[in-house]
């Protein structure tokens, strides 16, 4: 597997770090407020501590308690849609696929994996008509149980978008956080 290429995370992540940093820091400009810190002072104090343990949180969980892992391709998501669908036929893997508002979720039965694939925006400005189309590709509930099964569509994933990859086009994926 492309370990560039593909990148873990926790679904829930930036809540849980937003939350656990935001209780340390009101605790911090309590405790600070309570010694006879004027709240300027406490309100700095507030602000550092927050984005420390935000940052700090977030390298230390990061990756240990990752539940996904997540890919955006440079391709139209319709288009890349029924290649994954060829994918699955061809390695004989069962899924159900699902058609939600701009998006396709697969389920696969007895894996309790699920993918999403889904419209991405490579710039902030959607409208932007020289911005290539993106896909964004999501693999949930990773476990002990499925690892083996979801590097195994992550690698056929790879493999697809290798072959669609046009010659002399620069490199189909890129990272994300």
């Amino acid at each position: 597997m492309g370990a560039s290429r593909w990148q873990k995370q926790h679904i829930h992540f930036r809540r849980i770090v937003w939350t656990i940093s935001a209780a340390i820091s009101l605790l911090l400009i309590i405790l600070l407020l309570l010694l006879g810190y004027g709240i300027d002072m406490a309100g700095l104090y507030f602000i550092v501590i927050f984005f420390v343990t935000r940052v700090s949180l977030a390298f230390l969980l990061k990756n240990r308690y990752a539940n996904s892992m997540v890919r955006v391709l440079k391709f139209d998501y319709e288009e890349i849609e029924r290649d994954f669908r060829t994918i699955f036929k061809n390695k004989n893997i069962r899924f159900y696929r699902k058609s939600e508002e701009d998006a396709y979720r697969y389920e696969f039965p007895g894996h309790n994996l699920s993918m999403t694939v889904q419209p991405h925006w490579l710039s902030m400005d959607a409208n932007l008509q020289s911005t290539p189309p993106a896909t964004k590709v999501t693999l949930h509930v990773l476990n002990a149980k499925n690892i083996a099964f979801a590097e195994m569509l992550a690698d056929s994933i790879e493999e697809m978008a290798g072959q669609r990859k046009k010659p002399g086009q620069p490199v189909t994926g890129t990272k994300h956080g």
